[in-house]
Order: C-alpha cells, then structure tokens, then sequence
C-alpha cells in the first residue's frame, strides 16, 4: 500500500510517493510530512525514480536505501538545479511533535567511494585521464602515509574503512528552541568540512559544516571533503530539563539490499573481491564489520550511474561505488525507542525534484 504526499520544499511544491509504512517526520516551513523510510537508489530491480522535468512530475520510490552517495554524480545538475551536493538534516520535534529531549551526536567520517584496487592509491573512476584514459589518481596513501595518518594508518593500511570521530558535537536542542532544526551542506564539496579547499557553505548557522578541530590533516580533509562521508552517528540523548543522559547509542541508517539483507542486490561487492579478498572495517567502540561497495560488473562500459530524470527507463541503472559497513541493526539501530512515545531514527529524505541526487542523512528525534 502507498499514499502520494505533496512536499513543500523551499516554495516548490512537488509530488511524492511514500510509504505507508514509514515513520520518518521532517519539520519544514511548520509542515510535518511522512518521509520514504525504505527506497531507492542502489536496488537495480527497483530504483526508482522521478520521471518529467520539473517540479510535479511522476515518480516512484524504488526499494531501500535513498543515498545520495554516488561517485558519478558529485555535484551533479538536475533541471537547472545546481550544487546539488548530499548535506545533512537533523530535527528534534516541530510545533505538533514537542519532545522532552536533547540531541548530542558525534559523526564518524570515511572515504565513501572504492576504486575496485585496494593498493592505497585512490583513484576517481569518474573522471578519466585524457592521455592514459584510465582514472584520475586522487592520493596516494600508500607512499604518503604520513599525509593520511587517519585514513591510512599502519595498524590498518587499507583504502577504505577506516573512520574518523570529528570531536566537535552537533547540538540538536528541542523545539521551540533555536536550532531544533539543522542543515549541514556544502555548494562545492561532497562532504561538508570547515576550512576545506573551495568550502562554500550552504546553510552557514549554526554549523557551516562538519568541525574536525585540527584532529587531521589538510590532506585528510581535503579528500574527505571530496570523497568522504558519514558512516555513523554516536547518538546522545538528554533530558531537556534536567540536562541527566536518557541514551546513548551507535547509528546506522537500514540497507536492506546488502547480502545479510532480506531484500538482496547483487550489485553490492566485497571490497576488494577483484583480488580474492574481503576486507573489514573498524567501527570504534563496535568492533570489524565487512565492507561492501556498489559495483555492478554486468553493465556495459563504462559502468557508470545511468539516470535521466526524463527517462525512467534508464533510472534502473546504479553503479555508485559507495561504501558502506554491513552492521547488524542490533548493532548499529536506525530506530531506538528512548520511551513509550518518543524515538530517535536515521533515515534519509530527499526532494521530489532531485531524488537521491541530492538527498540527506537525517537524524530525527520525533513521536511518530
């Protein structure tokens, strides 16, 4: 069963299709919408996609996962709309959904695309060398591992998987208070980072973007702010009156698609199965977890991303080379119950315009 909902979104209005089953809530202008909890972008049997130019065309959400994580569309124009870069959304209740608590969370940051050769030399497979025709080279960690002691570090030198905790919080109080609502992004760059090359906040208060304090380099951060995302948030939770600690927990945002999934794409790989391996990832205070990126090797060259926003035919087509951790939900939850009526999710949303192009992780904290 599915309902269409019409979302309200910076003064354009745009139809949706959205789940009965989810419960995902955005407070935007005073509106409060359901959300797609499960849809699409990396299910090649059902992606979804907005078909028509413009706002008010026809569109589906596919199954699963709405991220907005693909290499071949960083910073990608859709219908005239440009610096459509991923950002990230947090909300904590809105004038119909009062909650009783305060949100602390802590990102974890990672290179969010693999190049399919785990040899610490990351390469852009979406930009090709004119001479050579082969991917750009990115950084070279291997021979520069002092330049990326974080991302490359000798306990565990491999091209992906390993994480950074940015130690400057993201404070999200309870409506009505200031800054019950927050957005992070960026016009240039794919992950939001303070003094990165070529930052160009889009929402600059209260956070013009992720806060690393000086714990990486500027290698490091550059790369994130290009390549990078957030894997994880370490969730704190407070009562609004006293300030007492309610709840602290690891998130994880649901990928039903992944191979321990109940509904399996193949085009997840294992990092590194070129070469026989597969390769873990460390999640601080969780423990190794293994790695799968997007890498559908049926489609034909180049193998990259087909999706046309006036053509759905081709919406069916994913190859994004994003990482993500296989983490069990009891792990890692997208949804923890804090008491009988409030919880907190990580989900994603995205406009009606743009799909998952531009779409957001968001962290919400609501009663529905």
């Amino acid at each position: 069963m599915s309902n269409f909902t019409k979302i309200l979104w910076g003064g354009v209005i745009a139809l949706s299709l959205t789940a009965c089953s989810s419960d995902s809530v955005f407070d935007e202008q005073n509106t409060d919408e359901e959300l797609p909890m499960s849809t699409n972008s990396f299910n090649n049997q059902n992606s979804g996609q907005y078909a028509g130019s413009g706002p008010g065309g026809i569109g589906w959400w596919g199954i699963n996962y709405i991220s907005p994580w693909d290499i071949w569309f960083r910073g990608a124009s859709v219908n005239g709309l440009d610096d459509l870069q991923p950002f990230y959304y947090f909300t904590n209740g809105n004038m119909e959904d009062v909650t009783p608590y305060d949100i602390r969370a802590f990102a974890y940051a990672g290179l969010a695309y693999f190049d399919n050769t785990d040899d610490g030399v990351f390469h852009d497979v979406a930009q090709l060398d004119p001479v050579t025709g082969l991917p750009i080279q990115i950084a070279d960690m291997a021979t520069n591992p002092t330049q990326f002691p974080n991302l490359y570090p000798a306990a565990n030198p491999h091209e992906v998987g390993n994480l950074v905790r940015i130690p400057m919080p993201i404070d999200v109080p309870a409506y009505p208070t200031p800054n019950s609502s927050v957005r992070i992004g960026d016009r240039n760059n794919h992950l939001p980072v303070i003094g990165a090359t070529n930052a160009a906040p889009k929402y600059p208060t209260p956070y013009p973007g992720f806060n690393f304090g000086g714990t990486i380099t500027p290698q490091e951060r550059d790369l994130l702010a290009n390549y990078g995302k957030i894997f994880f948030y370490e969730v704190h939770v407070y009562d609004k009156v006293t300030g007492a600690p309610v709840l602290t927990t690891m998130m994880h945002p649901k990928i039903e698609t992944l191979p321990t999934g109940s509904n399996v794409d193949p085009g997840w790989k294992p990092v590194d199965y070129l070469s026989g391996n597969h390769l873990t990832g460390h999640v601080p205070t969780l423990g190794n977890f293994d790695l799968y990126y997007f890498y559908d090797d049926t489609m034909p060259a180049p193998g990259k991303t087909k999706w046309d926003i006036n053509d759905p035919f081709y919406s069916n087509l994913c190859n994004s080379r994003e990482v993500v951790f296989d983490v069990p939900a009891a792990v890692a939850p997208y949804e923890v119950q804090i008491d009988p009526v409030f919880k907190v999710t990580l989900d994603f949303f995205a406009t009606g315009q743009t799909g998952w192009v531009n779409s957001a992780l968001y962290l919400n904290l609501h009663s529905k």
